[in-house]
């Protein structure tokens, strides 16, 4: 009895097993890095005038023996990317065909950012990201940028030192300027798409500085001081799915300050006897928006609030005293607003209402959004009465009350 409840017992633990087994999936349909041509960036370009070319696509693959390290020392120095470009007459069409070049299959949810050419962006967007919404081999997370005066190619076959995939150095740089400079947002493919919707979006945008045929040689990411470069600069305002103006300098910021999107920046006082001569630091930084109807007609209030710190002064001043600190939160109040006004000043121009105050409007008075949505940007919102409302403090003046400038 004994012996024949061991063997049942066996005989169960061996069909357990058995069992098991089949259930067990494994990796039988898993693919190794290697396998496929990874896409670290993408660029779209106007094409030709035929509908059969009517885009131009580029993508940056990158070389994984190069990147990993594996060119021997004395070999011939390679490029760590590569790109392949075709026209199509869809986005697809143009990758379908770079698939015939290309070493191994595209691979696209590595994709760091996403560069569409100037000429292309002044005739239209709004097509574009219909394959990147739709295909769920892409991630929207990653940026958009516009590229200011060049195409989107030739902005994918620069070469840069330091970051040797180009567009890990783009998007390095567009973080770098988001979070310390503050001039440019950044703004993700979900996002753009989004705002594209709604009428109006700001996309920032990245320059090529220097001669192009020269940025498209590995000499170029080997020289101490490179002769081509690129650069996070402008901010392009799209209505209507169309490049319409750029914004810099002082509007720019303006929009960041308006969107709730200021992260850190540098902002410059006067001295009593030396103009833009004291830096302050700004930490911290918030938006409020509110929005009303008065007598038929929106009021939006926007109010930010900012706090710095003295970062370098180049005039002797008094810091330790009260006065001193008002009349420099006085100033930094100033500045703020007028950075602001600036920027509402030209997008009312602009009738592009990048700032999204049609919805503050609709979420207080939808009864009243529903009679002017169809005219807002065009009538509504150049007219519209913005008030702007700035606190600013100033915390701290760094390591030394008094300075050694006399």
């Amino acid at each position: 009895m004994i012996m024949k409840n061991f063997l049942l017992h066996k005989s169960y633990k061996i069909f357990l097993c058995i069992l098991s087994i089949l259930f067990i999936s494994g990796c039988w349909d898993s693919n190794e890095l290697q396998d496929f041509s990874i896409i670290s960036g993408i660029g779209i370009d106007k094409g030709g005038d035929d509908p059969e070319n009517r885009f131009r696509t580029t993508v940056q693959i990158i070389n994984p023996s190069i990147v990993s390290g594996g060119q021997q020392a004395g070999s011939v120095q390679s490029s760590p990317v590569t790109t392949y470009s075709e026209t199509g007459s869809t986005l697809k069409e143009a990758l379908r065909k770079i698939s015939n070049e290309a070493p191994a299959e595209l691979f696209f949810p590595h994709i760091q950012i996403m560069l569409i050419g100037e000429e292309l962006a002044k005739e239209g967007i709004d097509e574009l990201f219909d394959v990147v919404e739709r295909d769920p081999k892409f991630r929207v997370l990653f940026p958009v940028l516009i590229v200011k005066g060049h195409t989107a190619e030739d902005a994918l076959k620069v070469s840069t030192s330091l970051r040797p995939i180009p567009s890990a150095k783009i998007e390095g740089s567009l973080q770098s300027s988001k979070e310390i400079w503050g001039e440019y947002p950044s703004t993700r493919a979900d996002q753009a798409i989004m705002k594209l919707g709604e009428g109006s979006a700001a996309i920032t945008g990245i320059e090529i500085n220097g001669d192009v045929e020269k940025g498209n040689q590995t000499a170029n990411m080997q020289e101490i001081s490179q002769s081509t470069k690129l650069e996070i600069k402008g901010l392009a305002i799209i209505r209507d799915g169309k490049l319409e103006k750029w914004l810099d300098g002082d509007p720019a910021r303006g929009v960041v300050w308006v969107n709730n999107e200021m992260v850190e920046t540098v902002m410059n006082l006067d001295c009593p006897e030396k103009k833009d001569a004291i830096a302050i630091d700004i930490g911290r930084a918030e938006s409020i928006i509110k929005a009303k109807v008065k007598k038929d007609k929106p009021v939006i209030t926007i109010r930010i609030n900012a706090e710095g710190s003295v970062s370098e002064t180049h005039c002797s001043m008094e810091l330790d005293k009260d006065e001193t600190i008002k009349e420099l939160e006085k100033q930094l109040r100033n500045e703020i607003e007028e950075e602001v006004q600036a920027a509402i000043k030209t997008l009312q121009e602009e009738k592009s209402d990048v700032f999204g105050l049609g919805e503050y409007i609709n979420i207080e008075e939808k009864n009243y959004w529903k009679k002017i949505k169809d005219k807002w940007e065009e009538e509504i919102f150049p007219e519209s009465k913005v008030n702007i409302e700035v606190h600013a403090t100033i915390r701290r003046t760094g390591m030394k009350v008094k300075s050694y400038i006399k």
